[in-house]
């Protein structure tokens, strides 16, 4: 086997074993299946550039996740970014026959800031605990706290408000009903 054969099956192992963490952190923070697909890929790219020497399947994980994460965080600052509208309201996976309970929480989710919703898809989808996460984003544990915290807040706020919204719909529709 020639020494480019072996990188390519080394690198196309990575990937199997790492695109779909990669997709859906990029997903969490940029809120749209195009995006977040191009910044995967991005991902991928710049890993196959840099090469780096990884200690083992958690530390590659650690470095893909963080490489999305300052990617993602980029194309949020790209002054462009501002201009586009997003027209992808669904989710990966999402099944096409009528709404699911988790759809609403993912609505939810995506009104939240990028930052917010990578902490809680960290934490509740992917199972990191705090520590963890502070260390992968280089980021003090007190800070992952508080952000952890005023995620779940503004979460709540939003699950609220569109239990809220749902009720007086249906308040609505009974009405017209009855009537």
């Amino acid at each position: 086997m020639k020494p480019i054969d072996a990188m390519e099956s080394v690198f196309s192992e990575l990937y199997e074993r790492h695109i779909d963490t990669v997709y859906r952190v990029c997903y969490a923070m940029m809120g749209n299946r195009p995006d977040a697909e191009d910044a995967a890929q991005s991902v991928f790219v710049k890993l196959m550039r840099s090469n780096p020497v990884f200690l083992d399947v958690e530390h590659e994980k650690a470095w893909l996740i963080t490489a999305a994460r300052n990617h993602c965080r980029d194309e949020h600052r790209r002054w462009w970014r501002k201009k586009v509208v997003k027209l992808d309201p669904g989710m990966p996976n999402a099944q096409e026959t009528g709404r699911l309970p988790q759809d609403d929480m993912m609505d939810c989710m995506r009104r939240l800031p990028p930052g917010h919703r990578l902490l809680l898809y960290l934490y509740y989808y992917e199972g990191y605990k705090l520590p963890e996460i502070a260390k992968m984003l280089g980021m003090n544990i007190n800070t992952v706290k508080t952000r952890m915290r005023d995620a779940r807040k503004r979460l709540k706020r939003e699950l609220e408000d569109d239990f809220h919204e749902q009720e007086k719909v249906a308040r609505g529709i009974r009405r017209d009903g009855a009537g």
